[in-house]
């Protein structure tokens, strides 16, 4: 479309890019962390409706990306999925603390046990998709974390993630936030209007968190938006078309919502295409000691400090304790315990009171030398590879799976897993290494 081919700009800086253009801002757009939206622009010569994003990895600011729109024919506000025309500087539109895309992505989904796994694995399948998501789970469980990382692994991962807390926007600023606005609209409203959220997410994902909090007339007025992806700002007859997916979340039953009068049936029928389930934690205990191990790492970093892990005692405690705040409040109590910690294991007393007062005394002895009992094997799934598999192949799941339990059951700490197993410190690391378990 303008005449440039893709081999003859790689490698040049933006600005030595286009040979006739006016100077990009995108290298503004990446010192101020801010996107703009629907600026004119003049690129090798032509008119353009320039758009930009920062690219936003870790909460750093690691490049920027564009998008243009010829403003050239006849009325280029008419054409599928594409915004208006803005004229003059002085309507720039910034939308300050704009994710321009998903921050985490599948991986980040930290399990071991097969419930989640089977979860990841279902994720992925409804991602590739470009149905509506509704997912569902208590306070804390991580459906945001899924919400980005459905973008991340989507078609969409490119554009736009908006995120929209339904609870917290005032219902009388609710509207507005969402549809946007024209200049005069309303008394105080912005000079050169608004963009709401949904044209924001144009291309991208709208994430509309905690639905249900959502006044019931603006759910139906989301309802038109979803059957139709037509949005109008308010003071204007201009209609619009969105190309957007939305994954919305509640922490409730959706249908106990739905009869107790919070959220529209209609709109529950709209938004339930794809259902995704989130258990709370207490439901998955197996995958407490990776979660936990996560954590540690991640604050390591962050404080600065080389915590190998948790003492048996604080490990007991934990695995007792049955997170009413989930993933949450786990990821809170270890950050909490890092406050407290002095030396290379968090105590018990480290962490938490609720959490330190729930260890058992049964689980205070740990021998220092000699092979812990951890039961016998229980899983005959080694015993029925019997004839399938080699004998070395049996013993070596049946050694993988000791080990798991060993560094479990002492909360990550190598030196008492060392013993429990009776084998050398420098046994287990190779152990572990083996089967990629450090």
């Amino acid at each position: 479309i303008l005449g440039l081919q893709v081999v003859d700009m790689v490698g040049l800086h933006v600005n030595e890019s286009y040979p006739d253009s006016a100077l990009s801002r995108l290298p503004k757009v990446m010192d101020s962390g801010k996107a703009e939206i629907g600026e004119p622009h003049e690129l090798n010569g032509r008119q353009i409706v320039a758009s930009r994003w920062p690219l936003i990895r870790n909460g750093k600011i690691f490049g920027a990306y564009g998008k243009a729109q010829l403003r050239e024919g006849p009325d280029t506000s008419r054409f599928t999925g594409k915004l208006p025309p803005v004229e003059g500087k002085s309507s720039r539109r910034i939308i300050a603390g704009h994710r321009p895309t998903a921050l985490y992505g599948v991986n980040q989904i930290v399990c071991q046990g097969q419930t989640m796994l089977d979860i990841k694995e279902r994720l992925v399948r409804i991602a590739d998709r470009s149905s509506t998501v509704l997912l569902t789970g208590e306070s804390g469980t991580g459906k945001e974390l899924f919400a980005h990382a459905i973008h991340s692994a989507s078609r969409r991962s490119n554009g736009p993630f908006v995120r929209v807390n339904c609870a917290a926007i005032p219902e009388n600023l609710l509207e507005a936030e969402l549809f946007g606005y024209v200049e005069g609209a309303f008394s105080g409203a912005r000079r050169g209007g608004q963009i709401g959220k949904f044209e924001q997410a144009h291309g991208g994902t709208l994430f509309l968190d905690e639905i249900s909090e959502m006044p019931l007339a603006m759910q139906a007025k989301l309802l038109r938006v979803l059957q139709e992806r037509e949005v109008a700002p308010l003071g204007s007859q201009d209609i619009r078309f969105v190309d957007v997916r939305f994954i919305t979340t509640t922490n409730c039953d959706a249908l106990t919502l739905v009869k107790d009068g919070k959220l529209r049936s209609d709109l529950y029928y709209r938004i339930n295409v794809v259902s995704l389930p989130i258990p709370p934690l207490r439901e998955r205990t197996e995958d407490i000691f990776r979660l936990t191990r996560y954590f540690v790492e991640q604050f390591n970093v962050e404080f600065d400090l080389n915590v190998q892990g948790l003492s048996s005692r604080a490990w007991s405690a934990l695995k007792a304790y049955p997170f009413p705040g989930n993933v949450r409040e786990l990821r809170s109590a270890i950050e909490s315990a890092f406050n407290m910690v002095n030396g290379p294991f968090i105590r018990l007393y480290d962490l938490p009171t609720p959490i330190a007062e729930l260890h058992r005394p049964e689980d205070l002895a740990v021998p220092t030398s000699g092979v812990y009992r951890l039961g016998a094997v229980k899983d005959l799934g080694a015993v029925k590879g019997l004839g399938k598999r080699s004998l070395q192949e049996i013993m070596e799941e049946i050694e993988k799976d000791l080990l798991i339990a060993a560094m479990e059951k002492v909360g990550g700490n190598k030196l008492v897993a060392a013993n429990l197993l009776g084998i050398s410190r420098p046994g287990l690391y190779k152990k572990l290494q083996k089967y990629h378990l450090h």
